[in-house]
């Protein structure tokens, strides 16, 4: 019987996902299938309490909004996740399901991909499942002055206490008037289908010296666009995507899959459409 694995998220519609682990599982000739699953947060549980049962289904990602949701239902948390508060892989492994945080090892290479300096100060536009894997790389780079810019001060206190942040906002007046070594968007603003950031965020894009979009649809947000015209180097979300995708796979198969040009070009063109 053919093994199943998979994305789950209220809304996948613009997931590249099935695309890239299937692409893995045809490569290395394994009888699986990666498969979306929309789901209600009301059913959540239920859905959790049916994988537990079925022996084929070895294990999903969790994306927006759920990536706390299930961070408190599993049972057998990676350190990583638990530092983190949230967790974006499930797979089972000795009759045991665990949970963990790829987002962190995706963030830290994307990061590195393009800064080679030290950061000394940081706004960081978010303060969802994945801000939390970006503000955990960030405080173990040491960076000193990070400031979080969210929609609602509701996640603020679950965050102060494992993490450390300078400031917490909730409106952009008090970040207006700041110059900040990086500018990152955890955020879903500027994603297909969603607002995007209040405008006085894109005038502090220039004044900055890295720019970071963890959003991979569009391919070129209009945070980037912005970056680009500045001349602020930049980069966006399609990498860290790739680069937490990576270690998903080789928990559920045990195989090292490799992050091809090939791969990278076909997402690309799936994105231009």
């Amino acid at each position: 019987m053919k093994q199943r694995i998979g994305i789950v998220a209220k809304k996948l519609s613009h997931s590249l996902s099935p695309i890239i682990h299937n692409e893995w599982i045809k490569k290395n000739n394994i009888n699986a299938e990666y498969i979306c699953f929309e789901i209600k947060e009301s059913e959540l549980q239920s859905f959790y309490d049916e994988f537990k049962k079925d022996k084929n289904f070895l294990g999903f990602n969790v994306t927006v909004p759920y990536k706390e949701n299930f961070f408190h239902m599993c049972n057998n948390i990676s350190k990583q996740a638990s530092s983190i508060g949230s967790l974006n892989l499930i797979y089972k492994k000795n009759n045991l399901i665990y949970g963990d945080n790829t987002d962190y090892i995706g963030f830290a290479k994307t990061y590195k991909k393009i800064i080679n300096k030290k950061i000394q100060s940081t706004l960081l536009i978010g303060a969802g499942g994945a801000a939390r894997s970006v503000l955990k790389f960030l405080n173990d780079q040491k960076i000193e002055h990070i400031d979080i810019l969210a929609r609602t001060k509701n996640k603020k206190r679950s965050l102060s206490e494992i993490m450390k942040f300078e400031n917490f906002y909730t409106k952009t007046n008090n970040v207006k008037e700041k110059k900040y070594d990086l500018i990152i968007n955890a955020s879903d603003a500027g994603m297909k289908n969603k607002k995007l950031l209040d405008k006085e965020i894109y005038k502090l894009i220039p004044l900055a010296s890295y720019a970071i979009d963890i959003i991979y649809n569009p391919l070129s947000t209009k945070f980037l666009k912005v970056a680009k015209k500045a001349q602020t180097p930049h980069i966006g979300g399609l990498n860290m995507l790739l680069e937490q995708a990576k270690p998903s796979f080789d928990r559920w198969f045990g195989s090292n899959v490799e992050i091809t040009k090939n791969l990278e070009s076909k997402l690309i063109r799936k994105l231009k459409k």
